[in-house]
């Protein structure tokens, strides 16, 4: 029984303190808005979440450098400023939940960005690293156009794959929306449906 009782106290010690290892901040903001994403390296999924907010939520691996990520979310009517600094430099990774219908600008220094579940204009770079987004819909997207110094791009959902230096692809369609994915050294990929 006083092993049961130690496993059960140990288990919800574990719980508790891996509960204490993620934080998360939130804002309202109004579907249909232009987000400006200014981010630390590391792993970032951004995501479709609520209608009316942009919640981010991250984790770290112990308190004092969870205590020393600063992540901001600034909105005014149609804009948003989200920006996560001072991150970890080994396995940080943050969960950015937006409105599924946004525009989104995101830079960054190294890491990887997926981005899933919304629909918009994306305009997105990173120095080194890796750019990920699923395009259920091809034919939403009017001018898309994707570049790597020294990588890959695999884009299924525009039937090109290329790799190599100095690798490159602009297509016109007929969406309404613009997509722009540009990696110096690594690999985009632009997912079509499934």
């Amino acid at each position: 029984m006083r092993a049961i009782c130690l496993l059960l106290l140990t288990s919800s010690l574990a719980s508790a303190q891996q509960k204490s290892l993620e934080a998360q901040v939130q804002e309202k903001f109004s579907p249909g808005g232009f987000i400006r994403l200014h981010l630390s390296p590391g792993g970032y999924t951004i995501t479709g979440g609520e209608a009316n907010a942009i919640l981010i939520t991250y984790t770290a691996k112990n308190p004092e450098a969870l205590k020393r990520v600063k992540a901001r979310i600034r909105t005014s009517a149609t804009t948003a400023d989200v920006s996560v600094s001072d991150a970890p430099h080994n396995n940080f990774q943050a969960t950015i939940e937006v409105p599924p219908m946004s525009d989104l600008r995101a830079r960054m220094l190294a890491g990887e960005i997926v981005i899933d579940g919304v629909e918009g204009n994306k305009d997105v770079e990173v120095d080194y690293g890796r750019i990920e987004i699923k395009i259920p819909k091809p034919q939403e997207y009017g001018k898309r156009d994707a570049s790597v110094r020294a990588g890959s791009i695999e884009a299924s959902a525009f039937d090109v794959s290329k790799g190599g230096l100095f690798r490159s692809f602009e297509q016109k369609g007929g969406g309404k929306y613009r997509l722009h994915a540009h990696v110096t050294t690594g690999e985009i990929q632009l997912r079509g449906p499934q």
